[in-house]
């Protein structure tokens, strides 16, 4: 399934939902991540919050990288193994926010606590005194919703400095490296929506009889939309028009996994941008929830 909007001038743009027809696109070399100026002018504006949100020090954060920049297949491939080792070794389990997390799960302690939890241990697989607090977890939030508010937000946020001091803090947290940039800023959302989909499912009746599968196949949460430019002509079944250079694709990832129940698109398994935590992200949440678990059997027999 896909809606074409075009109007002249102003934009040019695909948004195609169907698992199938996302692996098509994502698999075609004429569509990349590009944060250039190219298009019409909303697809201009749309990529300028991009790189107003995510450029630091004038480099893209790796989920933005075009698939040929340099160095990038090599630093993907280095970042899995890391993640792997990280999934098998299962460290998180001494990290300080791993109870605070089952905890949350479990219905034991406040929601509210769940986005800086979740950010600090991300943030401490890449810096190992990271510290994470509301503050930080404000401020990646406000860094993620960035490019789809509306234009005078935007405009707000750039006028009275709020978005540079949000950027400001999670580089300082981050002490500037780009993967713990990309974990704390970016990469936290969807482990807290997966989390917080935990937490509704622990409270319900049949939770105690879920296998982690189904746990997971209920919880998991993938980014929302994946962009892609167009670098050169083409044209695709899922468009009644050709697409040109500058057009907009969004891939409407989350919609596309949860219709078709397939957790290796949630994590684009098989593509050249796939998601180097997978390993780790399924470990992490398998452990949280049978921790989670633990502390409500605990909890009724006192």
């Amino acid at each position: 399934m896909a809606r074409r909007l075009s109007i002249p001038g102003l934009v040019n743009l695909l948004e195609v939902s169907d698992a199938r027809e996302i692996r098509r696109l994502d698999a075609e070399p004429r569509l990349d991540r590009h944060l250039a100026p190219g298009g019409r002018l909303i697809n201009r504006l749309r990529l300028a919050r991009l790189r107003q949100a995510f450029l630091f020090d004038g480099q893209a954060l790796p989920a933005l990288l075009a698939r040929a920049a340099e160095g990038r297949e090599a630093r993907h491939a280095t970042l899995g193994r890391r993640l792997d080792e990280q999934a098998q070794a299962a460290a998180w389990r001494q990290d300080t926010a791993f109870e605070p997390l089952a905890a949350v799960v479990a219905g034991r302690a406040e929601a509210e606590t769940l986005g800086p939890a979740a950010q600090g241990l991300l943030g401490r697989l890449f810096v190992d005194d990271y510290r994470a607090d509301a503050a930080s977890y404000a401020a990646a939030r406000r860094l993620d919703a960035y490019p789809r508010v509306n234009a005078l937000r935007a405009l707000g946020q750039l006028l009275s400095g709020r978005l540079r001091r949000a950027r400001r803090l999670l580089y300082a947290r981050a002490q500037g490296d780009p993967l713990a940039l990309h974990a704390t800023g970016i990469a936290v959302h969807n482990l807290v929506a997966s989390l917080t989909a935990m937490r509704a499912l622990a409270a319900t009746p049949q939770a105690h009889s879920l296998p982690i599968s189904a746990v997971l196949g209920r919880c998991l949460s993938p980014p929302e939309t994946l962009l892609r430019q167009v670098q050169a002509p083409l044209s695709t079944p899922c468009s009644p028009r050709r697409l040109t250079p500058g057009d907009l694709v969004v891939l409407r990832l989350a919609g596309a996994a949860r219709a078709s129940g397939d957790r290796d698109l949630a994590f684009m398994a098989d593509s050249w941008a796939h998601c180097p935590a997978q390993r780790f992200i399924l470990a992490l949440l398998a452990a949280i929830w049978e921790q989670a678990m633990a502390t409500r059997r605990g909890g009724r027999g006192t």
